[in-house]
């Protein structure tokens, strides 16, 4: 069997074309891959520090409210309990106002430590949407880079 010149050069073209695609198809999903990577990094580095300083930030702020609004009711009823021996009818009940206004600002501290209480309560149940919308996007990047690395081995099996 005798070869023509024409289809030894088609069949080299054809050969060399396919390989230059190869080629070209490998780099692309090569840089797909760096780019997914690269992806997965930042959206871990975003996660741990969201983990690993603006939660606990947020807990300290918290947890230090918190503080200060039970020091503001322990104050408060202290005072409560030195008014108490003038808000007697013999005194003529001279300190009227200011005892409202005391207990007023009592149950204020009262109501704002109970709000505190439950905003901790579910920060430690169920985190922030910010903590969800980092934890996605960890999961999404994590989900991409498998996808391409799975491509990446179908096509080396496939050009062997």
């Amino acid at each position: 069997m005798r070869f023509s010149p024409a289809m030894l050069c088609l069949a080299i073209t054809v050969i060399g074309w396919t390989s230059a695609t190869a080629r070209a198809q490998d780099e692309s999903y090569q840089s797909a891959r760096v780019s997914a990577r690269r992806e997965l990094e930042l959206a871990r580095i975003e996660f741990r520090d969201y983990w690993q300083v603006v939660y606990p930030r947020i807990r300290r702020d918290l947890d230090a409210r918190i503080d200060l609004t039970e020091a503001e009711i322990r104050n408060y009823k202290e005072l409560l309990r030195l008014y108490r021996p003038f808000d007697r009818f013999s005194t003529g009940g001279a300190l009227v106002v200011p005892l409202q206004d005391l207990r007023m600002c009592l149950r204020e501290a009262e109501w704002r430590l109970r709000d505190l209480w439950a905003e901790r309560s579910n920060l430690v149940r169920f985190r922030t949407p910010d903590w969800r919308v980092l934890q996605l996007r960890l999961h999404d990047a994590r989900v991409r880079v498998a996808e391409l690395e799975a491509l990446a081995e179908n096509f080396g099996d496939a050009a062997e």
